[in-house]
């Protein structure tokens, strides 16, 4: 049987498949989204007190996280107790290598010897200074005003400049043009102590505007060590910035030079705890004879790195001791889990001292004090919930 179809039959037969193959895929789809309707009924629990019972758990259980996380990494207290008599004196010379930096910013010729300063205590007399650490300082830029004569801004071949000039008859008055000067000035990070007993390595803690910045930067870098090439975990991009800032001399080159068969303390208050936690590190790994020397004690530390971090630095630096007020908000900076993870390092020593304000409770003095009354513990503590009444 032959069929003769012309044009016309041709294109509304395509016309028909044409409509017949949209409503196939059409009921295709109704069909499909029935079923993901049904399914996702099927799933949602017809009794919302529960719903909303598994939000409020699954809200308390983040908060407890970064405790879970600390517990997780199982750290083993230090072998060598926390001796407080060594603690004094060195939170004493953290206030020393604050006012080392400040006199060197403000005394151009001041050769960076602590005996001069106001802090220095009598019981340092029987250590010798080895050095001093220095570094350059974020660039400084600050606004001056000169006065520069009129006569300097012109142009004298310029016509329309002179017609300027000739309408304004000429004046010579002083022009003020703010002008913006930048400079590096080296400045002291610490110093380094040895006596026939034990040595003593001390970072200062933060005092510029840019460091403040660079506490605060709580991106993460990766951290490998150069020479043996074993990964560290993830440590805070401002802290690494801070301490490669201090080049004259390197501190894993001046502790090469230490006695290594006695104590070698490192110790540094704010930025200069999380500089002390990166030194001791640097020198056990690079100067394998002292490793086993080192105790590092730190006071008002921010958290440096990631719990891969901590738990590296526990096992190279195991006695490791960290003061800490509770009422000091850097010591709990970065949180836990903000940008990256942060795990304190060093078994905690801890006191509380509120001052009603944000700096009294992390300088230096307020943890002197602390040291000197013998109330930093190593207990957990429940404190109370109270109020006026």
């Amino acid at each position: 049987m032959k069929f003769n179809l012309s044009r016309r039959q041709l294109l509304l037969g395509g016309v028909g498949i044409g409509i017949a193959a949209t409503t196939a895929r059409d009921y295709q789809y109704q069909q499909k989204q029935k079923q993901l309707k049904t399914l996702a009924q099927q799933q949602i629990p017809t009794d919302k007190e529960s719903v909303l019972k598994e939000a409020f758990e699954a809200d308390a259980e983040k908060i407890y996280e970064g405790q879970k996380i600390i517990d997780s990494l199982q750290l083993k207290p230090p072998t060598i107790p926390y001796d407080r008599e060594m603690s004094k004196l060195l939170i004493q010379c953290s206030k020393i290598a604050t006012q080392q930096y400040l006199t060197g910013k403000t005394i151009p010729e001041y050769d960076g010897s602590i005996k001069t300063l106001p802090a220095y205590d009598k019981k340092l007399d029987s250590y010798q200074q080895i050095i001093s650490f220095q570094g350059k300082e974020a660039q400084i830029s600050e606004t001056v005003a000169v006065n520069l004569p009129s006569d300097t801004l012109v142009n004298i071949s310029d016509p329309l400049q002179q017609q300027l000039d000739n309408t304004e008859n000429k004046v010579e008055e002083a022009i003020q043009q703010i002008v913006t000067l930048s400079k590096e000035i080296p400045v002291y990070f610490g110093f380094v102590l040895s006596s026939p007993e034990q040595n003593i390595i001390i970072f200062r803690g933060t005092q510029t505007r840019i460091e403040w910045i660079n506490n605060f930067t709580a991106l993460q870098k990766g951290y490998t060590d150069p020479i043996s090439g074993q990964y560290f975990g993830k440590i805070h991009e401002g802290f690494i910035k801070n301490y490669l800032r201090i080049i004259a001399p390197l501190p894993k080159a001046i502790a090469e030079q230490l006695d290594p068969t006695i104590p070698c303390y490192i110790s540094g208050h704010s930025l200069g705890a999380s500089l002390a936690t990166l030194a001791a590190l640097d020198i056990a790994l690079n100067v394998p004879q002292l490793k086993d020397k080192i105790q590092l004690y730190t006071y008002a530390s921010p958290r440096v790195g990631d719990p891969t971090f901590a738990k590296l630095h526990a096992q190279y630096i195991p006695n490791s001791y960290r003061v800490v007020n509770l009422a000091d908000i850097i010591a709990f900076m970065p949180p836990t889990q903000s940008v990256g993870t942060y795990v304190d390092v060093g078994e905690e020593w801890s006191f509380l001292s509120h001052k009603n304000d944000f700096m009294p409770n992390h300088v230096v003095d307020t943890y002197k004090t602390a040291i000197e009354q013998g109330v930093e513990s190593d207990r957990s503590r429940q404190y109370p919930i109270s109020a006026l009444t």
